[in-house]
């Protein structure tokens, strides 16, 4: 499914998966830990550029709005009051804005996940939860372009600007079933480097057998087709 992503979609870089953990018992032992905290934006870009793998329980993200985001921790206070996005980061015009965009944001409840794992998808050495990539937009158009293949109707996308690998791209996905493009973030832009004119799509795993298969079968009619 990696290869067929990569190919159909003009990826240069890696596919990454993501396995979020519930619990210990779920985590396999030749997965080590990391050295050092970073970022999950960091993690997610690491596995896409180089071909790392990370595991990380919460004490290793280094990003604890991230964190809380993908169910490690609960969320930070200056994120629940609106006072990082106002104060700091000014992408709020009061603090109670900045209470609207931290409560509207799709969570995973504190303490449901006690660990991340990602890693290239071709790499994995389980099922992943998420998988993401970043592309021009016209990969994402395919992605969209093959789920309507198959069901039709319309995408609906849920972002703000903010929180784009850990909260748009995988735990929107993870939570609603659906896949979601992210327009990207400042704090992936600053903390892990991700490009200006590139979006983030997370999928959940559950729907790639039917994409990868529809994409596959007609991604080159499409370009075909619209190349003229």
């Amino acid at each position: 499914m990696a290869g067929i992503l990569k190919s159909s979609l003009g990826l240069n870089d890696n596919v990454v998966g993501v396995r979020l953990f519930k619990n210990e018992s779920e985590i396999p032992k030749e997965l080590g830990p990391m050295d050092k905290p970073i970022h999950y934006c960091s993690m997610v870009q690491g596995a896409r550029r180089e071909g790392k793998s990370f595991l990380a329980r919460p004490d290793q993200h280094a990003c604890k709005g991230g964190a809380s985001g993908l169910g490690l921790v609960a969320c930070p206070e200056n994120i629940a009051t609106g006072a990082l996005y106002f104060d700091k980061l000014h992408k709020c015009e009061t603090p109670d804005v900045g209470v609207n965009i931290a409560t509207t944001m799709p969570r995973i409840l504190p303490g449901r996940t006690v660990a991340t794992y990602v890693a290239p998808l071709d790499k994995m050495i389980m099922n992943p939860d998420v998988v993401i990539f970043v592309g021009k937009p016209l990969a994402a158009r395919r992605i969209v372009q093959a789920v309507m293949f198959k069901k039709g109707g319309r995408a609906n996308f849920s972002t703000a600007g903010i929180q784009s690998f850990c909260v748009d791209a995988t735990t929107s996905p993870y939570l609603k079933g659906e896949v979601n493009v992210s327009l990207g973030c400042d704090g992936g832009a600053r903390n892990s480097g991700l490009e200006d004119d590139y979006v983030v799509v997370g999928i959940p795993f559950s729907m790639m057998e039917d994409i990868s298969t529809v994409l596959k079968d007609h991604y080159v009619g499409w370009d075909k087709f619209m190349r003229g």
